[in-house]
């Protein structure tokens, strides 16, 4: 799996890739850190993580809400991993969310562990 490089794109006239761990990375970072509606043209895109946190109902239920919101994400954005619900660990403190994914990737026979920090001092 392949990734365009970020923040540093071009060099010259080649562009930068990620490959395989970092391109899994980057990708998912892209997605989950996406507003849903936020894509142009394609506006399933993203999660509903920013929503929920901010919502006045504050509810035990929200890590929860959250798992299935990545989970449904990655499922429908990234075929090329493979994924179990129980495989996303969810960890909030105030309003800083840390996502711990375990995924199989369909190029290589083990499974790597993610760690995706979201909505932290951006």
């Amino acid at each position: 799996m392949y990734s365009i490089g970020f923040p540093k794109i071009f060099n010259g006239s080649t562009v930068y890739l990620n490959k395989d761990y970092d391109a899994i990375k980057t990708n998912l970072q892209l997605l989950l850190g996406a507003n849903k509606g936020g894509l142009f043209g394609d506006p399933a895109y993203g999660t509903k993580i920013k929503t929920l946190l901010y919502e006045q109902v504050q509810s035990p239920m929200i890590p929860e809400l959250i798992k299935d919101d990545i989970f449904e994400a990655i499922y429908s954005y990234m075929p090329q991993i493979g994924i179990k619900r129980d495989d996303i660990q969810i960890n909030i403190v105030d309003n800083y969310v840390q996502a711990i994914i375990n995924v199989k990737s369909d190029s290589s026979v083990e499974s790597n562990l993610y760690t995706i920090d979201l909505l932290g001092d951006e």
